[in-house]
């Protein structure tokens, strides 16, 4: 009977010892899950906070923009004579001199944004790509035509 009792002892120290055993496997399971959980949480919060700067960054860049714009739309008279009012107005866009002379560095600076060759002389070439940019017929004669669209567009800010 001692036997008996003493595997029936044994045997449930077994049981209670893998009871336990189980019991830890799951509760070290579950504080890893909850571990995890945790992380997942934690970096789902920094994206979120890197997401609201970004589009913070960008309303702020994107108002940046905006007020330079506005601040380089001209008043002109869209008469189609580029006198000297256009072209200070033309300088003050591409952001050299201004002076209401347009000379070689004016003109390379208009070649540099119509990505033609950066000469300084303002030829067919640079005529026409001007007219290209401004949407109208280009034949390398800048004449009222292509002025007006020229005054148009820096009256808008959209040169």
């Amino acid at each position: 009977m001692a036997q008996i009792d003493d595997d029936d002892a044994a045997r449930q120290a077994r049981s209670d010892a893998a009871r336990k055993a189980g019991v830890q496997a799951r509760n070290e399971k579950a504080f890893e899950e909850a571990k995890a959980a945790r992380a997942a949480a934690a970096a789902a919060e920094e994206a979120a906070e890197e997401a609201a700067e970004k589009a913070a960054a960008d309303a702020a860049a994107k108002k940046a923009a905006e007020k330079k714009a506005a601040a380089k739309k001209a008043d002109l008279e869209v008469d189609g004579k580029w006198g000297p009012a256009t072209t200070k107005a033309l300088q003050a866009v591409l952001g050299v001199k201004v002076d209401g002379k347009f000379g070689p560095a004016s003109t390379k600076a208009l070649q540099k944004k119509l990505k033609v060759e950066a000469d300084g002389v303002f030829g067919p070439q640079s005529k026409k790509a001007l007219q290209k940019h401004l949407d109208v017929t280009a034949d390398g004669e800048v004449g009222p035509q292509t002025v007006k669209a020229l005054q148009k567009r820096l009256n808008a800010g959209t040169f």
